[in-house]
């Protein structure tokens, strides 16, 4: 499998696995058989209830062809068979995607899967070391693998035990996608790639000390676990 280094905006390095082609096609399957099972609906709907109006058969068929942009744009890079095969689009500049990466990818899918069958797409992406077809090169992004999201199982201990004490009761200020940055940084511990991300995860560690209003004695490493473990506590 490729592997695609991401500079963030903090001029920071991180990895990520390329989606294979398996994957991406696995996605589109997935995707297609959303598309049958709504033509199927849509012929019913039009013969039964609209006599064969043109106009009207257009505007039904219409949410099929802007499937990929609403979903990508509106749900962070994947329509749902991306999310299903666990995939998504992402720049290469580890920034946002915007709706115009969004629009460039859209419009050069004609020529990546419709013409020749989608061989122009497969040519592409085993040329392409970063896992791109057209639609990415022009939009400066590429399709990436999502990684399982990594549980308190994981990483610290299956249940909080009882009698636990918290350390950091502050842990309450913390939002959702601060614990789900920790639990990144500590999969990528578990990986042995927690080195490459070691600044980072200092970075991390001041904004969390600023946030909580607190001063930390342990190790970056054990500090997150200890993050997790008042969370799990306050929101057993």
């Amino acid at each position: 499998m490729d592997y695609l280094k991401i500079n963030t905006s903090q001029n920071v390095d991180i990895e990520y696995n390329v989606a294979s082609i398996g994957g991406r096609m696995l996605a589109h399957l997935i995707d297609y058989c959303i598309f049958f099972a709504y033509f199927i609906l849509i012929f019913i709907i039009y013969k039964y209830t609209f006599d064969y109006e043109e106009s009207v058969l257009i505007l039904l068929l219409l949410p099929i062809l802007f499937y990929d942009l609403f979903f990508e744009y509106f749900y962070n890079g994947q329509s749902l068979g991306k999310r299903i095969a666990k995939i998504k689009v992402a720049k290469l500049d580890g920034t946002p995607a915007s709706f115009g990466n969004y629009l460039i990818r859209w419009l050069f899918r004609i020529v990546d899967n419709v013409i020749l069958f989608g061989s122009v797409s497969v040519i592409t992406l085993i040329c392409n070391s970063r896992g791109q077809r057209l639609g990415d090169i022009a939009a400066g992004t590429t399709v990436i693998c999502v990684s399982k999201k990594v549980t308190l199982a994981d990483v610290v201990l299956v249940n909080v035990p009882e009698g636990y004490t918290p350390v950091y009761p502050a842990v309450k200020q913390l939002t959702e996608k601060d614990i789900e940055t920790i639990k990144e940084l500590l999969r990528f511990y578990r990986n042995n790639s927690y080195s490459r991300n070691s600044e980072y995860a200092d970075r991390i560690r001041d904004a969390l000390e600023k946030k909580m209003k607190v001063k930390v004695q342990q190790n970056t490493f054990y500090f997150f676990q200890t993050i997790l473990m008042d969370y799990a506590y306050f929101n057993k």
